[in-house]
Formats: C-alpha cells, structure tokens, sequence
C-alpha cells in the first residue's frame, strides 16, 4: 500500500510541476510581449512628439509636402521593425510550448513502452509476439512522429521567414515608390 500511496503522490507532484512549467512558459511569453508593448508605446510618444514639434515649425506648402515624406519611411520601417519583434516573440513562445508538448509525447510514449513490458511479464505464453509487435508499433510511431515534427517545423519556419522578409521588401519598395512621388506634385503645382 504505501509503494502505491508514494507513486501516487509523485505522480500528484510530476503532474503539479508541469502545470507550473507550463504557467511559466505562457506567463513568460505574455511577459515579452507586454514589454514590448510598454517599449512601442514609450517609441511612439516619443516619435509622435518629434513629429509634432517638426510639423509646428513649417513654415510653407513645400515644406509640409518635404516633412511629410521624409517621416514617411522612418515610420514604415519602425513598423514594419515592431512587426518582426512580435513574429519574433510569438515564434519563440510557440516553440517553448512546442518543446513542452513534446517532452510530454515523449515521457507518455515511455510510459507506454514501461506498462508494456510490465504487460509482458505478467501475460500468458505465447503473447509475447502481440506485446513486441505492440512496442515495435509505438516506436515507429514515435520515430515517424518525430520526423514529420522536424520536418514540419523546418518548412513551416522557412515559409514563415520568407513570407516575412517578401512582405517587408515589398512594402519598402511600395513606399519607396510612393514618397518618390510625392515631391512631384508640390514641384508641379
């Protein structure tokens, strides 16, 4: 009886420590991405009164039209840096919680594989093939679990990144375009 009261108490503790761990890593991950909001908005305010103590001193159309476009790209950039920092922070929090979850399949696979030999000790003759054939199958589920993970993330983070880095070109490209011709207009008019 007190084997059994003891496995079931670090049973109770194992099962505690991951709800913590797991709390860590979400509190952690909210953490970050209320740090940089704090840091965004500190930027911002900061930006927003550069920008208004410059438009207060234009004096003429053409220097609005200027000042319009010279804060144009800065502020792209600025977004489209905030952006990258918070791909940044959500990729790192989904790949904390995706360790979590595999450490877990692992430790459930072993678990498994455990009770499966426990099974084969106490089972009747000849049931050893069906006990074999069982751990055969849960390893290779495991190892082509593994595999697909590995490769699933691999692409997944390389479509992620390109995606990213063509959209922030494109954008750049756009704007580049754009406050090129902006000064034309004035210029024309």
């Amino acid at each position: 009886m007190f084997t059994n009261t003891q496995e079931f108490s670090a049973l109770g503790q194992a099962q505690f420590d991951k709800a913590v761990r797991l709390s860590s890593i979400v509190l952690a991950g909210a953490e970050r991405f209320a740090n940089l909001q704090l840091e965004l908005t500190r930027k911002l305010l900061d930006n927003n009164a550069k920008h208004f103590k410059a438009l207060t001193e234009v004096k003429d159309p053409k220097a609005f039209a200027e000042l319009q476009t010279s804060l144009a790209q800065p502020s792209l950039d600025q977004a489209f840096s905030v952006a990258r920092e918070v791909y940044d922070v959500a990729v790192a929090t989904q790949g904390e919680l995706s360790s979590f979850v595999e450490e877990q399949l692992a430790e459930q696979n072993k678990l498994l594989l455990s009770n499966l030999d426990r099974l084969s000790k106490n089972a009747p003759a000849g049931s050893d093939v069906a006990v074999s054939a069982l751990k055969t199958f849960v390893n290779s589920s495991n190892a082509a679990f593994e595999s697909v993970s590995k490769t699933a993330k691999k692409v997944s983070a390389e479509i992620a990144e390109a995606s990213v880095e063509a959209a922030s070109t494109q954008a750049k490209a756009t704007a580049a375009a754009v406050s090129r011709k902006k000064p034309a207009t004035p210029a024309a008019a």
